[in-house]
């Protein structure tokens, strides 16, 4: 994942930024310990024919909220390919169908490819919000809905 932590295109939307090794190594630590205490985290994304890891993807709970996250983060040379999407649409109905009603999404407003991925997977942007030292567009699933496949 320190491909995908490190180089600052990618990081520029993502809280803390830029990382290097030992930070790439403790969010990799945090996210365990976040799957560990509520059985859901982001999840390594790998291409199904290499097994290359390309990025992660999945399900976490903000600081002090109670609705689950959807984020994904992919390294830069396997974007405008549908990874993000298909992940994404995995995660959020495996989340609507097997453990609760409605999942949420921050994306920065400047996000445009991240809010396109969103809306594909027929999340609605619901307001915006501060989180994390920083203003996001908040977007919402709820309900068992049928996704589209990607």
């Amino acid at each position: 994942m320190h491909v995908v932590y490190s180089d600052p295109a990618v990081t520029r939307f993502i809280p803390g930024g830029v990382r290097d090794a030992a930070g790439t190594r403790q969010r990799v630590i945090d996210l365990i310990a976040h799957h560990e205490c509520y059985g859901v985290s982001k999840w390594a994304v790998t291409l199904s024919d290499s097994g290359v890891l390309i990025g992660d993807c999945g399900l976490q709970f903000l600081p002090g909220r109670p609705d689950l996250e959807l984020g994904f983060h992919f390294a830069r040379e396997y974007w405008g390919h549908g990874y993000a999407t298909e992940a994404a649409s995995a995660c959020l109905g495996w989340a609507l169908t097997n453990r609760t009603e409605r999942v949420v999404a921050i994306v920065d407003p400047q996000h445009r490819a991240s809010q396109r991925v969103l809306t594909k997977l027929g999340m609605q942007p619901v307001g915006r919000d501060h989180i994390l030292d920083r203003t996001w567009i908040v977007y919402e699933a709820s309900g068992q809905r049928e996704l589209p496949k990607a």
